[in-house]
């Protein structure tokens, strides 16, 4: 008992205090400091908002001079009254003052003695020439802060720190100041502190009181599991009898260990009998402990399941084992007793030993085999092999079944017919049973490909037959069937790729990939593997098209990046979707420029040829305005940002989410570091990026429904907080993660978000897959009629929560929150 408890101390309570230690030091040497930088971040940030507010005061007066509404004496005489007359602050002391450049004083309300006087040698009681200072800073900043020392409010006698915001209005040459108490901040500082050691104290002292409670049942769980043990030991001396006269392979099990085994189950280990007992059922059985628990359905009752025993002698693998569970002084024990299955029994079972990539690509491997079955043609045992191989012939198969009655006794595949009658001479008068193979080999209609291609490597044959669930042979299913889709996978379809040298190649490998989509859709609904699929090999097929027109036109004059935009750009590709490229080069020149434009044009036009189509809009590389050096490609997006009306945010959204595919990521790198630098502040381009994405309504109307209209908002919020927040990805879901873990968007709204994304790109993708294997083109416009009633709901339901997400958009951007 002293062990648990030391144990426990070390485990529990030493961990705990350190972490109340730790929460206590990150009080006062994180928060309380970051709470200090916050606090005085805003108050510079009101001062800001406030002087501007005044300075637009100052702006009004000048525009009724420039309207001639006024002369510029009544216009400066009027500014200086209104500034004077206006406080804010709880006490509505809070003042603005006004000087010249020189520096005069032109305004303060509290120094009244001082208006009118020169400036230049006023100082503070600490020497500080703040006037001169302030025009000093508005000189070379425009704007900015100052500190020094002041009266407090009216209050003369009173003399403290002071932090003020200036700013310059230059048509009267004029700069105007507001300011903040520091010992303002200090005393709320002080508050804080205060709050926090009560919380801190509260917190540690409920930390405390659950520990003690935690160590008091802790102690008394120890002495009733003591307890238990004790009866449990005198209950397995009950059962090792039992155990022991089976006339099987019988083991007891408790708390997921082997408490005892008979001689009959530890001989079918390679392993010491010894090493059995106390060993975790785990590392015995093929089967989980969570799987052997669920194949308990009544408790009272024997429950029967095949399994397969690991590190066990060969041939003795496979097992169909009988498990009882028993009870003793509250203790719950199973009884578990095995015995050998033959191999046709256990192919399920199997399927471990396939290798990693032929179980994971693409989980296509992980269709029954029952989509592949194809037709049996039948002779009879005493037929002839002339007549067996005509109707092989006849029908196209290489297999045939021989029947005895009714019954399938054998087959004889046409490499039987080869390599035992043709290659012996031996075709007159043979008859089909002298050739046939048999046994037949089964597999069971619901089996998994990859665990037939399984069994066809272990028992090298060629050709299956299948069963359906009443043992009826139905068909068969051949070794190059299961082959042909393995090739479909994702890694065989991408090295394909790579080595294919004619754009007819590629375009076959293009047309596969539906197919390839739709089993994957039978085996999961995660649409980012879907996405991932249709963007790898989208990808894949412009390099390797990149590379053939490198070839075409000669080694490329400079360095250069194929990029692309748009639903690609994201990795966020469909099946109905056209071209949006761009290049970006190096070194600005005429002859680099007719380069790249001729090399464009080949990679545009074959990518057109293999599948994807041209845009629409003409967004491609082989446009001479997106075919630019990086200069030029720098200068477009200033232009977005810095004028940003609503042609040039709708027009340049797209590249926003531009990503390399092939090239040189140096010259992205740069460009985005641009971006980021001119996007930095700019309040008025995300306002309009914001009301783009407002604008966006998506429509249920009575017939159809446009995923992609639905998407659309969602696609737009996310890009314009990763943009706010210079986020580089440019997936949808990966600018999610990334909102999320740096608290921008809260966990419920992230994951109600990545739903909806889901929900939308599953169901434009799943119509598309349907609509190409129906022979009809892919479009964004799903019928409602083969939407379930589910669906729609779930469609009406996403569209009130993307308008929560506009709201939520519209008042962000309106908001300080989102202003520099």
């Amino acid at each position: 008992m002293n062990q648990k408890s030391n144990k426990f101390i070390y485990s529990i309570v030493v961990p705990t205090f350190v972490a109340i230690t730790m929460f206590i030091v990150s009080f006062y040497a994180i928060m309380i400091p970051m709470f200090e930088r916050s606090m005085m971040d805003r108050k510079q940030e009101m001062i800001l908002e406030l002087t501007n507010a005044a300075w637009s005061v100052l702006n009004e007066y000048q525009d009724d001079y420039k309207s001639g509404a006024l002369t510029l004496e009544e216009a400066q005489k009027r500014a200086v009254e209104q500034i004077g007359r206006m406080r804010y602050g709880q006490e509505q002391k809070d003042y603005f003052w006004i000087i010249t450049s020189s520096p005069k004083m032109i305004i303060h309300p509290y120094r009244p003695d001082l208006n009118g006087s020169d400036l230049s040698n006023f100082a503070d009681n600490h020497e500080n020439k703040l006037f001169v200072d302030a025009a000093q800073l508005v000189k070379s900043e425009g704007e900015g802060i100052i500190t020094y020392y002041w009266q407090w409010k009216d209050d003369a006698s009173k003399i403290v720190p002071k932090l003020s915001f200036v700013k310059g209005f230059s048509d009267w040459d004029w700069i105007i100041g507001t300011g903040i108490y520091l010992d303002d901040v200090k005393t709320e500082i002080k508050q804080l502190k205060r709050k926090l050691l009560k919380v801190s104290f509260f917190i540690v002292g409920l930390i405390i009181i659950i520990l003690i409670y935690v160590l008091r049942q802790t102690q008394s769980l120890e002495e009733k599991r003591l307890k238990a043990e004790k009866e449990l030991r005198l209950s397995i001396q009950k059962y090792k009898s039992l155990v022991d006269a089976s006339t099987e392979g019988t083991l007891m099990l408790v708390n997921k260990k082997v408490v005892f085994a008979n001689t009959k189950f530890t001989n079918l280990f390679e392993t010491e009998p010894k090493s059995v007992i106390g060993n975790d059922f785990s590392n015995l059985f093929a089967i989980s402990w969570d799987d052997l628990i669920a194949k308990i359905k009544n408790p009272k009752k024997t429950s029967t399941f095949e399994t397969e025993l690991l590190q066990a002698k060969a041939g003795m693998q496979n097992v169909i084992a009988s498990v009882t569970q028993i009870t003793q002084s509250g203790q719950i024990g199973y009884i578990l007793a095995v015995r050998n299955v033959t191999e046709h029994k256990r192919l399920r079972l199997s399927a471990h030993k396939l290798s990693d990539d032929l179980q994971v690509s693409l989980q296509l491997m992980n269709q029954p085999v029952l989509n592949l079955v194809k037709n049996n043609i039948t002779c009879q045992l005493n037929d002839s092999v002339n007549t067996a191989a005509s109707l092989m012939t006849e029908k196209h198969s290489k297999i045939i079944c021989i029947k005895e009655n009714d019954d399938i006794i054998g087959v004889v595949t046409d490499t039987d017919l080869r390599s035992r009658v043709l290659a012996k001479q031996e075709i007159e008068h043979k008859r089909i049973y002298n050739v046939m193979t048999s046994p037949i080999q089964t597999i069971h209609q619901d089996a998994l490909l990859y665990e037939a291609i399984l069994v066809f490597t272990q028992k090298n044959i060629t050709h299956l037959l299948v069963e359906n669930n009443n043992g009826e042979i139905i068909g068969n299913i051949s070794h190059l069937q299961c082959l042909e889709m393995q090739r479909n996978s994702l890694s065989y379809l991408i090295q394909e790729i790579k080595e294919c040298t004619r754009i007819e190649d590629l375009k076959r490998i293009y047309n596969k990939l539906p197919v390839v989509i739709q089993a994957v859709f039978t085996s999961t609904e995660n649409i980012n593997s879907v996405s991932r699929i249709i963007t790898s090999i989208a990808d894949a097929i412009s390099s390797r098209v990149i590379e053939m027109a490198l070839k075409e036109v000669g080694e490329a004059p400079c360095s250069f990046a194929f990029v692309a935009m748009g639903s690609e750009g994201r990795g966020e590709q469909t099946l109905k979707t056209d071209q949006d490229n761009a290049i970006i080069f190096e070194n600005a020149s005429e002859d680099n420029k007719s380069y790249f434009l001729r090399f464009s044009e080949i990679v545009n036009e074959n990518l057109h040829t293999i599948g994807y189509s041209r845009c629409k809009g003409d967004l491609m590389a082989g446009n001479p305005e997106w075919c630019n050096s990086l200069d030029i490609w720098k200068d477009y997006f200033s232009n977005w940002i810095n004028n940003p009306d609503v042609a040039n945010v709708l027009d340049s959204s797209i590249f926003f989410d531009l990503r390399l595919v092939y090239g040189n990521q140096t010259l992205v790198d740069q460009l985005f570091d641009h971006v980021k630098s001119t996007l930095d502040g700019n309040v008025l381009f995300f306002n309009q990026l914001a009301k783009t994405v407002i604008r966006k309504k998506p429509v249920l109307d009575k017939k159809h429904v446009q995923p992609k209209q639905y998407l659309q908002p969602i696609i737009g919020y996310l890009r314009i907080h990763a943009l706010y927040h210079s986020i580089r990805e440019t997936n949808s879901m990966l600018r999610l993660d990334q909102l999320m873990a740096r608290g921008i968007i809260k966990d419920k709204t992230g994951e109600e978000i990545e739903k909806m994304y889901n929900f939308l790109m599953h169901l434009r993708i799943k119509w598309q897959v349907d609509l190409i294997l129906d022979n009809e083109s892919p479009d964004n416009s799903v019928l409602l009629k083969n939407l379930t009633d589910i669906d729609k709901l779930t469609l009406k339901q996403i569209g009130i929560e993307i308008t929560k997400l506009q709201d939520e958009l519209q008042k962000s951007f309106k908001t300080s929150e989102y202003h520099q």
